[in-house]
């Protein structure tokens, strides 16, 4: 790997809750590293910094962190669509972005997670611990391994086809170690040693974590290291760990009501989100903003009464997904289309699920929700021949969402899962989850153009805006495993690393 040398130096922000005398020996732009894991403080800033480094690095407007990917899994599916013309994510909707590796996004996406790993490895390696060492010291280097095994579990998922599919197959190089000048770059691991990588972090972060209370939610914790290892888990199809660890994640987090997930998807206080990131409106970075792509509320009207959007709007929902909800279901309730001729997203379904807190704009983004989990645990239960353990726990969820319960007598195991993989795209609608979920269940998504038509402001009747991208870029359908879903090492990467041509 390449990455001209990670060296241990972050925005100001980063070391913020720093004392004042930390910088007194070296400018804020030249830290070296014995100061930075020189106290606890120290490193408990440096770990918030790589948080906010992953989640807030930004390149240019169209690449806010890791939400890019996101929002990039999203339009990859079938439920979402980047509107023809509008910035931001019009290049990936029609799989040209990422698939292209000559391209900043392709560039950007794989830098991101493997600097990402880098501080990680420099936690890692800088915090030293032993059978006597404090228990705050020990429960700083878990967050660390927390983080390194995101990121594997992240890229692994992006970068090769799912675990079952081939575990031999080459994915993307391993880096335990921080980087340096000396650094020789790695080959190509496997998958299975990918996600043996990711387990053995999880689980080191699992021993290591134990007993620790965040202040914020932003923090990597148990709950957190249970959810990811369900995750891993589940693409894994290891179907009794991942119930297990599914159950672990939500303990704690019951499901939001009704009442709650109509007030919008932007606050970690929100008693179901397990992590999230909080963020200021300074922050949120304005038009380079997970929340600016994907929020299609409009927060005010001007003096003619037309609808006012913040940011780019670029992603909307699908006519067709809007179909998959029944009558009665609080979530259906959140749709409605834009009538007016002269407001922004003209034509388009617009979804109330997100909305970026106004006026200060500042609203946090979803990590991980005790409804996914329940819905692993869901899937896991259903794979596992417990028809009744699935269908119950996905009545949980729908009474939190003003359903009626299902009948057990109508699904046998197929059936089942099915069900609980439909509630998952319902569910998890713009939390990046659709792309993993393509590949993991080795499927294609299924783009239809629309045939709704409304009667607008103006009383006149139009088309509502639908798919219009719905083949790959050669012509051909949209097909399972598909290299067009996986996202390109970067022709930068495979310039400086001759390890990766085999």
């Amino acid at each position: 790997m390449k990455l001209k040398y990670i060296t241990i130096v972050f925005p100001l922000l980063a070391l913020s809750s720093c004392r004042d005398s930390f910088f007194e020996t070296a400018p804020a732009t030249q830290i070296t590293t014995p100061e930075v894991f020189s106290s606890e403080n120290n490193i408990d800033a440096f770990i918030n910094g790589s948080i906010r480094f992953l989640m807030e690095n930004s390149t240019s407007q169209d690449n806010p962190g890791l939400p890019t990917i996101f929002l990039t899994h999203e339009v990859m599916g079938e439920d979402a669509i980047a509107r023809d013309g509008r910035y931001g994510f019009r290049d990936s909707y029609p799989y040209k972005d990422p698939f292209d590796n000559t391209t900043r996004r392709a560039l950007f996406f794989w830098t991101l997670q493997y600097k990402s790993i880098d501080h990680a490895n420099n936690l890692i390696a800088n915090i030293k611990i032993d059978d006597n060492s404090k228990e705050t010291l020990k429960h700083l280097k878990g967050q660390a391994y927390a983080l390194r095994g995101l990121n594997y579990l992240n890229l692994v998922r992006q970068y090769q086809f799912t675990y079952v599919k081939d575990p031999n197959a080459k994915a993307i190089p391993i880096y335990t170690e921080p980087t340096t000048p000396t650094t020789v770059p790695r080959p190509l691991a496997t998958v299975k040693e990918v996600y043996e990588q990711v387990v053995s972090d999880l689980k080191e972060a699992e021993k290591l974590l134990v007993g620790f209370k965040r202040k914020v939610k932003n923090r990597l914790d148990l709950n957190v290291v249970y959810g990811l290892l369900a995750r891993t888990y589940l693409t894994q199809e290891n179907w009794p760990q991942a119930r297990d660890y599914a159950a672990k994640a939500r303990t704690g987090y019951p499901i939001m009501t009704a009442e709650q997930y109509k007030e919008g998807f932007n606050d970690v206080s929100n008693p179901e989100w397990i992590w999230g990131h909080p963020q200021t409106a300074t922050q949120n970075l304005g038009g380079a903003s997970f929340l600016a792509y994907i929020e299609t509320t409009p927060y005010a009207t001007d003096a003619k009464g037309v609808n006012l959007y913040f940011g780019y709007n670029s992603i909307i929902p699908d006519p067709n997904f809007i179909s998959l909800f029944t009558a009665g279901d609080v979530r259906k309730s959140l749709f409605e289309i834009a009538r007016q001729p002269a407001e922004a997203i003209y034509r388009s379904y617009r979804y109330r699920k997100f909305r970026n807190k106004h006026p200060n704009r500042d609203g946090h983004i979803v990590l991980m929700r005790s409804s996914e989990q329940l819905l692993i645990e869901a899937e896991s239960r259903a794979r596992l021949d417990d028809v009744k353990g699935a269908i119950d726990l996905l009545n949980e969820l729908r009474r939190k969402r003003t359903l009626q319960d299902l009948d057990v007598a109508n699904f046998d195991k197929a059936k089942a899962v099915q069900e609980v993989l439909l509630e998952r795209r319902k569910e998890l609608w713009g939390e990046g989850f659709r792309l993993y979920d393509i590949l993991r269940t080795q499927t294609a998504p299924v783009r239809r153009e629309a045939n709704e038509t409304f009667l607008d402001d103006a009383g006149k009747t139009v088309a509502v805006m639908g798919h219009y991208i719905l083949k790959f870029p050669d012509g051909s359908s949209l097909s399972p495993n598909s290299k067009y879903f996986l996202f390109p090492i970067p022709l930068n990467e495979l310039n400086n690393n001759p390890n990766l041509q085999n």
